[in-house]
């Protein structure tokens, strides 16, 4: 939790006004003449989706302390596909919303991300369906085996790399707009859709916001409060 801490210090002692970084990607640039998305209204998705992966996350783990031996495969496959099924649903969301500029990179981000877990969790499944049924002519499964815990390792670096972007989320909720000493002191959100956004978070994480080693989607979830209940003032606030 200290360097989830120390990252939302880090960032939010940076200059907002910075262009946000250009992270590599092989998603089309959204055209100039559509709409912006209501930041408010991707962050609160955002949220959704950190909810969603997080309990079907969790709900493997259980599963997985739980099984018997003949039922760990079966029970990773639904695991997986759950996984698949939930990710390609927040990619067809996600492409129907667009950000203006310098936020114009985290969409396509996010979809390429999810599109990259979509496919480890098919090897992963692709892995696990093998064995199952006892051994099969033609299969090497010490390779198998072998590339498991390969493809484990890419899928936490990916959420990892999700993690980071996290703080560059909640940056769309700030106002570029400077105040009389320079400084941007306010969100773009009201004191009410503030506090409707904490509400929101604290009932889909609960506890988890307090583990002092949370997945990366909870460390997420805790950055986005951290933003929310940091000294900004309110759209609705008045200006100095």
């Amino acid at each position: 939790m200290n360097r989830i801490i120390a990252l939302v210090l880090l960032t939010f002692s940076a200059i907002v006004f910075a262009q946000a970084p250009q992270f590599k990607s092989g998603s089309p640039k959204p055209k100039v003449e559509n709409q912006e998305t209501p930041p408010l209204a991707f962050v609160t998705e955002y949220v959704r989706e950190l909810s969603a992966i997080e309990t079907i996350r969790a709900s493997g783990a259980q599963s997985l302390v739980q099984d018997r031996n003949d039922e760990v495969f079966t029970n990773a496959i639904y695991s997986f596909t759950r996984m698949q099924l939930e990710l390609r649903s927040q990619i067809n969301i996600l492409k129907g919303m667009r950000l203006n500029p310098p936020f114009e990179t985290v969409i396509p981000f996010l979809i390429d991300s999810y599109a990259h877990k979509v496919e480890l969790y098919q090897r992963l499944i692709d892995i696990s369906s093998a064995q199952i049924g006892g051994p099969k002519p033609g299969v090497d499964y010490s390779k198998l085996g072998a590339e498991m815990p390969k493809v484990r390792a890419a899928l936490d670096d990916t959420d990892h790399s999700l993690f980071e972007i996290a703080p560059m989320i909640f940056l769309t909720l700030v106002d570029r707009k400077a105040d009389s000493h320079n400084q941007a002191t306010h969100l773009i959100i009201t004191r009410a859709e503030r506090a409707q956004l904490l509400d929101v978070i604290n009932t889909d994480f609960g506890s988890k916001l307090d583990q002092k080693n949370p997945s990366y989607q909870v460390g997420a979830a805790v950055i986005l409060k951290a933003g929310l209940l940091k000294g900004y003032k309110s759209s609705d606030d008045p200006w100095e």
